[in-house]
């Protein structure tokens, strides 16, 4: 039988035993190395994939790269009507410049410190790509660590106009932004709209915003004076194009010495990179900045000036600016307002005039305005640097000056078919109602029974007090009151008749209603607003119908008789202007209050308001800040009335107003001049009962549909935008309005139904 042959075996130490020995270790390595490497490139993607997540996160509220959030504006400015700056804040200032303003020079030295590659890259620089997105990846494991990366101009941009300068934001998240908005931006702007957004953009200190703000600051100079390569101009412009990096560190007012180290650190780049000779070198290096610098915070202290000049007047600018919603520190808006500065200055320089004062402590305060409602003067008070604007004050009582509207102009608007200029009123003293208080004239004189128009020049305060209390009521004067936007308080009397506490603007504005025969227009300031976007809206007058024309005429032709020889206005008398008209006012004090009388015995204040037909509204206030413890404003004293006639001369300019048209609705009743007498022939009684009058302008405070009920008004009107109420009652209209009649209104009673 054949044996079967047996396994063979390997001999130990033989050369196959040895050769299958060596096999098994090297599969072992080589599958090590395979599945590292799978391993390895998962961890890769897994890398990737989370980077991609994570750059996909930080991208989701990525904003829009736009020009006009790229673009530095100036802050908001206020401009006279030829275009000169009147006001803008003084703590900082914001000057731009397009490329071809900006100096060769300081162009090649900013680009050579801050991005030489700015030319050709995309937006961002890769090695700084890399930087940033390594040191991301570490600030994940180390909180501490601040990722850093160098930063392109157009990087640089975006962190200054779309995240404040870094200030707020998390670093890796806005870094991670910037690239990609960088990189928008290149693919959408021109490599020279960049470079002039980004130099526009710089903040310095000093309250320097823009390369042409800061050299102006530091040395007096515009970038066209830098086009000649000079030593001194090559130092300054390579100082400027390292300042950005440090403003506060390298401020050339605080630091000089660390300055010029800066200024040393950029000439020698560029000389390394040969834009300048060693000579020029050298001789910038040699020269001391500080030689070139100009005092510190003189454009401040300059601009602070000019503000203070105009300040009464761009108040009142700033003011209006409010009420529309703007915050003027907060936006950049060009206005451009009605101010003359040769006029402005002008009636500003005639009422500082010592002839028209009595003494150093006493004040003039001021309002002229045109026909059409400009105001082209205001002056708060006697010293050019008083900041105090007595001319909007409205603390002091207008005595007398008001008694046009208080009482005659209610009297001949809705009972002038009872009343006219020749009726006849009792001048005795007069006790006021329910009280033992007795109301008395100027003098404690008594006149017997004088004219309407007699008792109107003589400004009789006990007729006024009649006329109020027993012929008006309340709610008579409310209303005509508020169509010369006198209406300050709920109700009114005879004690309101003989005084108002308003400002001289409010008085000027109410008889230029008159001037116009019976137009009322808003006191104007602002001819436009310009803005960013380089829209443009337009100031119209705001009118309304204050009293019929054939009022107005009546209370001009009584107040003609003012400013003559016999009458309250004698020292203010312009024989040759026929259209001229006024009325004066003064203040006594209260029983109690006897303050020193050096130059006479008087009151506390004296007003007077005058108008020239087709020309100009001037009101004038006079008094002391402290009237009870100050001289008295004697009786004798005429200087505000001369001021007031030598204004008015002076703002007509030799022309001489005529007097004004008679409308048809005044019938003649006999007589001649200023002694004729008159009657209107359309009047219209309010025939007021118990409706009782807001106060206030405001729309919604006065709830028209409580009175009236839906009967006259839509239903809900104050809440309703599209409804005509709505707009005409925000815009401040006239109350009642005019879509509602008079008559209507006023016989509705509270409950709202119509009698």
């Amino acid at each position: 039988m054949k044996q079967k042959a047996r396994p063979k075996k390997y001999i130990k130490n033989s050369p196959k035993m040895k050769n299958k020995q060596k096999a098994k270790p090297k599969r072992k390595w080589v599958n090590r190395v395979i599945w590292s490497s799978l391993i390895l490139i998962f961890i890769t993607m897994l890398g990737v994939l989370a980077m991609t997540l994570y750059v996909k996160q930080k991208l989701v509220n990525l904003p829009a790269v736009d020009a006009q959030y790229l673009k530095t504006y100036e802050p908001t400015r206020i401009l006279d009507n030829k275009g000169q700056v009147i006001w803008q804040p003084t703590d900082h200032r914001v000057q731009t410049m397009t490329y071809e303003e900006i100096p060769e020079m300081y162009k090649t030295a900013l680009l050579a410190i801050e991005d030489e590659n700015f030319w050709t890259n995309k937006g961002f620089s890769i090695s700084g790509v890399i930087n940033m997105l390594g040191g991301v990846v570490y600030s994940k494991i180390n909180p501490q660590y601040i990722p850093r990366g160098g930063s392109t101009i157009d990087q640089q941009l975006i962190k200054n106009r779309y995240y404040n300068g870094g200030e707020g934001h998390k670093t890796t998240t806005r870094k991670v932004q910037e690239l990609f908005l960088a990189k928008q931006l290149d693919e959408n702007f021109t490599k020279e709209e960049i470079l002039t957004f980004y130099v526009n953009s710089l903040s310095y200190a000093e309250g320097a915003t823009g390369v042409k703000a800061i050299i102006q600051t530091y040395f007096g100079k515009t970038p066209a004076d830098y086009k000649e390569r000079t030593p001194i101009n090559l130092a300054e412009q390579a100082y400027i194009a390292g300042l950005s990096q440090a403003p506060t560190k390298y401020n050339l007012y605080e630091n000089p010495k660390a300055a010029n180290a800066r200024k040393e650190t950029v000439l020698m780049r560029l000389y390394e990179l040969k834009k300048i000779t060693k000579k020029e070198y050298e001789e910038a290096l040699a020269y001391d900045l500080s030689k070139g610098l100009l005092e510190r915070f003189r454009e401040s202290e300059r601009q602070r000036q000019q503000n203070l000049k105009y300040k009464v007047y761009t108040d009142e600018v700033l003011n209006e600016i409010r009420k529309m919603g703007y915050v003027p520190e907060e936006i950049s808006l060009t206005v451009h307002t009605f101010l003359d500065e040769k006029v402005y200055d002008s009636i500003a320089n005639k009422v500082r005039e010592n002839q028209y004062y009595l003494d150093e402590q006493q004040q003039i305060a001021v309002t002229a305005m045109n026909k059409d409602g400009v105001v082209v003067g205001m002056v708060g008070g006697r010293k050019p640097d008083d900041e105090l604007n007595r001319a909007v004050q409205n603390t002091r009582s207008s005595g007398s000056s008001m008694k046009a509207f208080t009482a005659y102009g209610p009297l001949i608007q809705y009972l002038g078919d009872t009343y006219n200029t020749g009726t006849l009123f009792d001048s005795s003293d007069y006790v006021y109602p329910g009280t033992n208080k007795v109301m008395k004239n100027w003098g404690q004189y008594t006149y017997g029974m004088k004219s309407m128009k007699d008792s109107l020049r003589l400004s009789l305060n006990t007729v006024v007090g009649r006329i109020d209390d027993e012929i008006l009521g309340s709610d008579r004067m409310k209303i005509f009151l508020h169509g010369v936007n006198l209406d300050i308080q709920d109700t009114y009397s005879s004690v309101d008749g003989i005084g108002l506490n308003i400002s001289t603007l409010q008085s000027a504005s109410a008889y230029n209603s008159l001037n116009n025969l019976g137009t009322y227009i808003a006191p104007r300031f602002i001819k436009s607003i310009k803005y960013t976007d380089g829209s443009e809206k337009k100031f119209e007058p705001q009118t309304k119908q204050s009293m019929t024309a054939s009022t107005a005429w009546v209370l001009n032709h009584m107040l003609r008789g003012v400013p003559q020889p016999e009458y309250t206005a004698a020292a203010a008398a312009i024989p040759q202007y026929e259209g001229y008209a006024g009325k004066t006012g003064t203040v006594g004090f209260s029983e109690n209050i006897n303050p020193p009388a050096p130059y006479g015995v008087g009151g506390s204040d004296a007003w007077y308001v005058s108008y020239t037909n087709n020309g100009y509204t001037i009101s004038i206030w006079t008094g002391y800040d402290e009237p009870n413890s100050s001289p008295q404003i004697p009786d004798t004293y005429k200087g505000y009335q001369q001021l007031n006639r030598d204004l008015q001369l002076l703002l007509n300019n030799g022309t001489q107003p005529p007097n004004w048209i008679k409308p048809d609705t005044v019938k003649v009743l006999g007589g001649n001049g200023l002694m004729m007498d008159v009657a209107i022939t359309d009047a219209k009684d309010s025939r007021t009962s118990s409706i009782s009058l807001p106060p206030t302008l405001d729309y919604q405070a006065t709830q028209l549909d409580a009175v009236v009920s839906s009967a006259v008004l839509p239903k809900g009107w104050p809440e309703s935008e599209k409804d005509p109420f709505y707009q005409y009652y925000l815009d401040g209209g006239t109350f009642p309005p005019e879509v509602l009649s008079t008559e209507l209104y006023l016989r509705l009673p509270k409950g709202g139904n119509v009698e």
